[in-house]
Order: structure tokens, then sequence, then C-alpha cells
């Protein structure tokens, strides 16, 4: 994360009015209170990067789940799970201020959302951080950062625990 930004758990105590996402339902979620219900119902856990000033510049959010091992992997690969789902954590949303685009500041959130996962699964188990892509471009991104499509879903990805705890 660069300097003039950082991460924070989610508080409504920063500012979002001035917050933009070129994706207006990644705006609305932010500006228009389903955060903070996804936050008080234990649906997300949700992260504000903010800037000197307190505003909110980007966000994400992470969720446990779990995914039926047949459908993310195949052959002697699903054989190493004893059980039918495996636990995951679900890095939900991603956002940053449409103005922040480009300047690598997206993919330094991202990676800020795996290390946090990565943490929390040291103590709640998670064998992977799964993600479902807006689209193509979008899944093309995450594949550069090593998640890897679904057997039959290439927009749904996964990245495992063991690969981002060796991220720089």
């Amino acid at each position: 994360m660069t300097a003039a930004f950082r991460v924070v758990p989610f508080s409504p105590e920063y500012d979002s009015s001035t917050f933009e996402s070129l994706d207006q339902h990644l705006t609305a979620y932010l500006k228009e209170g389903r955060a903070a219900r996804d936050l008080s119902t234990g649906q997300a856990a949700i992260f504000l990067m903010v800037d000197g000033a307190d505003r909110v510049q980007g966000y994400y959010t992470l969720s446990s789940a779990s995914v039926p091992r047949k459908e993310a992997f195949s052959g002697t690969q699903a054989r190493k799970f004893p059980y039918p789902q495996v636990a995951v954590t679900l890095l939900g949303r991603v956002a940053i201020h449409k103005d922040l685009r480009g300047q690598g500041i997206g993919t330094d959130l991202i990676l800020h959302a795996l290390r946090q996962a990565a943490r929390a699964a040291e103590t709640v188990a998670s064998y992977a951080v799964i993600l479902d892509a807006k689209n193509e471009k979008v899944a093309i991104l995450y594949t550069r950062l090593g998640f890897v499509p679904f057997k039959d879903q290439p927009l749904k990805l996964f990245l495992p625990m063991e690969t981002i705890r060796q991220l720089p």
C-alpha cells in the first residue's frame, strides 16, 4: 500500500461521501448503508482504504464460505480433501475510487486483502481465497496475480493460502 493510503476496519467515522467507483453497485454498497448492514449482521468484514484526510478511496470485503470440492477440483486434486465442502475465504467486493485507476493501487488493495485473509486463516481454517470476477477482463487481472479458474467456471477463481503466504 502506498504511503498516501492506509487500510482500516470499516467505521462510519470515515468519509465516504466523495467515494465513486466506476461500478455504481460498488459505490452504492458503501454509500447506501449495505456495507454497514453486512458488517452488523456478520455477513462480511469490510476494510476501507483511506487517505490522510480520512476519506474513503477504496474498500474490500472478506467472508467465510465453502465450495463443493467437486466444483473446484478434479481427479487426484479433489481426493486430497476428505469432506464434500472445502473451507475458503470469499473476496466479495473490491473497489477503488475511479480517479485512482491505472496506478496499481487496486492491485495493492487486493494484495492487502489476500494478506488479511491469510492472517485470518491462521485462526479460522481456510484453504484458499475465492472470488467471482465480473467479466473476462477482470478475470485476467486476477490470473496475473496467480488465481486459478474453477474447473468449469472461468469467472470463478481461487488462490490457495499456501500461495498467498509466499507473496512478497
